[in-house]
């Protein structure tokens, strides 16, 4: 390659990365660059004319959009790579340190790109003065399609002009000249696009959205041009100017990108919903998501159960049938909730396109899958997928490679993570944003974000709505605070969203459909539920609970009992097996078992083993039940969402009202027969367990069992359920009254557990406690006011120009959550675990590293035994066993459970 490259004065583009390099010193596999420049191009001229595309394009331009304007956008992504033609850059061709002395250095492309366009010498050869005259926008353009590896590239130190001049050997022969490649890359572009250089035109927008926008859709094109699957490393001979438009055109059409077919076989078979969800007709909430004639953002508030998945998958179906969207993004809270939807979602779609459904993928990091199928990795970034290599249909699983492309499927479902990534200033936001911009962006359970989160999700949806976008926010809970706040959102809205009083909030409709500041009833949704409650002082006493939940499994009731916190969820699970152990001789065991291996379902469990007791606590006291006789299943808010389970008995720890909510419906959650639960438990019942009389002032020092602020050392404020106020609302709600009934109640509950009136009586009337409440509060009022400052600032700003100073953090670590800085490690070999099942990989949680340990750290195990095993990671150790992963303590040759109080307010 050496030679040939340096006999013709040509640029590399790519290399193999797996070619062997031999004793000639250089890889064999090439690609020109100008060649490459030209697949780019010619992948962001293809995706320009995508209706998916070109509509947010020319919403955010605010015009139509000409082909002038297009062919003008694609010189602009030609151009993207044009710093690899400096000398040090093609320094690489060399391995290690085999490049001659004479040779410049290496260098990169990026800001080396800029300076090659502020150079006299360049001017003419780039068509400076043609791109100048397209307008104010040329400036913002160039350095979006400059920045087409994920970052904003700023020139603040730029690279020494000499990689642009001539290489001379020691003899002084000339062996590479940038300038002439600058000379061929500027003829190739007026080749490949002359219309763009015609003059006469409009300028190109200069909307600050329509650049970001361009600078996703040059990373896709780049990502789709740089794929040799699709685009081959050019052959001896071949003219790339005349083979790339067909392959672009075949890479958008593998990838469904261009959803054209997709659409009109929809319409072809115009699927019924009864044939979409095997069910004679829609519910009323369903039949209205699903108009077109509604506006782009719409929320829906609906009780748990009640088919708002299907109303999510049906609106979805109506918007892409009428041209409006062009793919779906489910997003959901956690990787369980994810993992539960996917495969509801793959069945929609195979059954409303008859069995030929575009490519479904599970948005998880670590649990990807498209198709029902699932990749193993490869070196180098790639993947294999199980099916015939050779197999066609593998090139549409292109999305569920790698989580930076997941929202290029036409269908996916992951966490909401992978969505506000597109709106926070991490590598590769612009591709999201851009991927986003296409879809129809469902949120589930919108109640469960924090004020970090729900700020930068509002950021997210009015980006995503001013270019356009649709999306349907769903949730069981929405106090009318936060429902105002999305309403809000709607781009060119006209008129106030204000703020309700308590008693105007308790008086709109549930279940409701909102469009704008519109809110319709649903009425007649489904079946009322009358929950019989009442508290129990017993949130400390495990032994209790254990008696309460056994004397209830015995009489055959099938028993959930959700803890705030892991400590506390162990414990109940110890004083359950202790009393069982004391009653009986074990042979007839209740209490809720994986492999034979008593259990409690939590989130520190192995990406192996999770999955199946997911599975196995839905087959014991789920929708489709088999185990006979009555069963205790303990756990944390793991089982509050996404897992369809059905309880005789609930037991559930104090928690917000919106939360505990969701955890009621849980409970007799399904029509079933008399006879098919205990006489005894006919009737819905939860007793919801509190602190010694009740008392939660204890809770003001500091938290215990999720409940309160939980200060660290180092001066950090966080916790579970961190305000109080809502809390002590929530309890006397449930002494207040026996019963509720559901979904009837829902707002009521909902609105006077949240509101700010509610707040400020539970505030005033503490007696003597009246200021410390108060300073809860204000605490509270400033914690929240905090993090939304931080979700603001956090945000990327993309009504700003790009060319502005965007900071994006070199080591890429914003978390789209707090505390989401958790560690994923990976065991090599795997140990095998409680259950029978391999472990590869665990998540720590972020409290459970000390904060000196690097990010490249790997865990070294260390001892086994029957069951458990136990690795260190840095100076931390760690214990993983049939109660989930552990940190302990060394003492000596021995290790102990480090001690950890419900009081440490740790999480599911």
């Amino acid at each position: 390659m050496t030679g040939e490259l340096l006999a013709d004065n040509v640029a590399w583009g790519k290399l193999d990365p797996v070619a062997d390099w031999g004793n000639a010193g250089f890889a064999p596999a090439w690609h020109p660059l100008i060649d490459h420049m030209i697949d780019v191009a010619a992948c962001l001229f293809e995706l320009a004319h995508c209706r998916g595309v070109r509509r947010p394009l020319e919403r955010a331009a605010g015009r139509r959009l000409t082909e002038v304007d297009l062919v003008r956008l694609a010189v602009f992504a030609f151009f993207h790579d044009i710093g690899k033609a400096n000398a040090g850059f093609q320094a690489l061709r060399w391995p290690g340190g085999a490049r001659p002395t004479w040779w410049p250095p290496h260098a990169g492309h990026s800001a080396e790109a800029i300076l090659a366009f502020t150079l006299s010498s360049t001017h003419e050869h780039l068509h400076v003065d043609s791109l100048l005259g397209w307008g104010d926008a040329a400036h913002d353009l160039l350095r979006a399609s400059i920045s087409h590896h994920g970052r904003p590239v700023h020139e603040d130190v730029l690279a020494d002009t000499r990689i642009w001049e001539p290489v001379t050997q020691p003899d002084g022969t000339q062996c590479y000249d940038p300038q002439a490649i600058l000379q061929e890359i500027g003829r190739a572009a007026q080749a490949m696009y002359p219309l763009a250089f015609t003059g006469g035109t409009p300028a190109l927008p200069t909307a600050p959205a329509f650049a970001h926008l361009f600078a996703g859709l040059v990373q896709l094109a780049d990502w789709l041009g740089s794929d040799r699957r699709f685009f081959p490393f050019s052959e001896p001979g071949e003219v790339r100017l005349a083979t790339a438009t067909e392959r672009a055109r075949a890479a958008v059409a593998a990838l469904h990108l261009q959803a054209e077919d997709l659409r009109e076989r929809l319409i072809d078979i115009n699927p019924s919903f009864a044939a979409a969800f095997n069910v004679r007709a829609p519910r009323a909430i369903q039949g209205a998501a699903s108009s077109v004639e509604t506006g782009p953002l719409l929320i829906l508030e609906s009780e748990t159960g009640s088919g708002k998945t299907e109303a999510a998958l049906w609106r979805f179906k109506a918007l892409f049938q009428a041209g409006l969207v062009d793919s779906l993004y489910f997003a959901v809270p956690t990787r369980v909730a994810g993992s539960q939807l996917y495969d509801r979602v793959l069945e929609f779609a195979n059954r409303i396109w008859a069995g030929s459904a575009p490519t479904v993928v599970r948005a998880l990091p670590g649990y990807e899958a498209a198709d029902g199928q699932v990749p193993e990795r490869l070196p180098h970034f790639k993947v294999l997928w199980a099916d015939d290599p050779s197999d066609r249909d593998a090139d549409k699983r292109w999305a569920a490679e790698s989580p930076k492309r997941f929202l290029a499927a036409t269908l996916a479902v992951g966490t909401i993570d992978q969505a506000l990534l597109g709106a926070v200033p991490v590598r590769h936001a612009h591709l999201r944003h851009a991927l986003l911009s296409r879809s129809l962006l469902v949120v589930d359970e919108v109640h469960a974000s924090d004020a970090f989160t729900g700020t930068l999700l509002e950021r997210l949806l009015a980006a995503h709505l001013n270019l356009g976008g649709h999306a349907l926010l769903l949730s069981a809970t929405l106090g009318s605070i936060a429902r105002a706040r999305f309403q809000r959102l709607l781009p060119g809205r006209t008129g106030a969203i204000p703020a309700l009083s308590l008693e105007q909030a308790c008086a709109v409709p549930y279940p409701a459909l909102s469009d704008g500041a519109i809110v319709t009833p649903m009425v007649g949704e489904s079946r009322q539920k009358t929950v019989h409650w009442s508290t129990s002082d017993a949130i400390d006493a495990p032994e209790r609970i254990a008696v309460m939940a056994l004397d209830a499994a015995k009489q055959g009731a099938r028993v959930l009992i959700i803890r705030n916190t892991v400590p506390a969820a162990i414990a109940t699970l110890r004083a359950l097996e202790a009393l069982e152990a004391s009653s009986t001789d074990g042979t007839n065991s209740c209490l809720f078992k994986v492999a034979g291996v008593g259990t409690v379902h939590h989130s520190r469990f192995s990406r192996q083993d999770r999955p199946h007791l997911d599975a196995e606590v839905e087959k014991q006291i789920g929708k489709h039940r088999t185990h006979a006789g009555g069963i205790v299943v303990v756990g944390t808010q793991t089982l509050e969402q996404s897992l369809d389970l059905d309880a005789d008995f609930l037991i559930t720890d104090l928690c917000p009202m919106d939360v505990l909510l969701q955890r009621i419906g849980r409970l007799h959650r399904h029509v079933r027969p008399d006879s098919d639960r205990p006489e005894a438990y006919r009737l819905a019942r939860a007793v919801v367990l509190t602190p010694a009389g009740g008392d939660l002032a204890p809770m003001l020092k500091g938290a215990r069992h999720g409940l309160g602020i939980f200060r660290s050392r180092d001066g950090e404020r966080g916790g579970i359920y961190p305000d109080l106020r809502i809390v002590e609302a929530t309890r006397r709600l449930v002494e207040h009254q026996p019963t509720c009934v559901i979904p009837r109640d829902n707002r009521f509950l909902v609105e006077h557990a949240t509101h700010p009136e509610s707040l400020a009586i539970i505030e005033s009337d503490q007696g003597s406690l009246s200021d410390a409440w108060r300073t809860l509060g204000e605490e509270i009022e400033g914690s929240v006011g905090m993090r939304r400052t931080k979700g603001y600032m956090q945000a990327l700003p993309f009504e700003r120009p790009f060319d502005e100073e965007l900071s994006f953090p070199t080591n890429e670590r914003i978390a789209t959550r707090l505390g989401a800085e958790d560690r994923l490690v990976q065991l090599e070999p795997p140990v095998m675990g409680p259950f029978g099942q391999l472990v590869r990989q665990l998540t720590l949680r972020h409290h459970m590293v000390p904060r000196d340990v690097p990010w490249d750290a790997t865990p070294v195990a260390h001892s086994a035994g029957q069951g458990w095993f136990e690795f260190t990671l840095g100076p931390a150790s760690y214990r993983y066993s049939r109660i989930g992963l552990e940190s302990i303590k060394t003492t000596g040759q021995h290790s102990t459970t480090r001690p950890s109080a419900a009081a440490t307010g740790e999480h599911a």
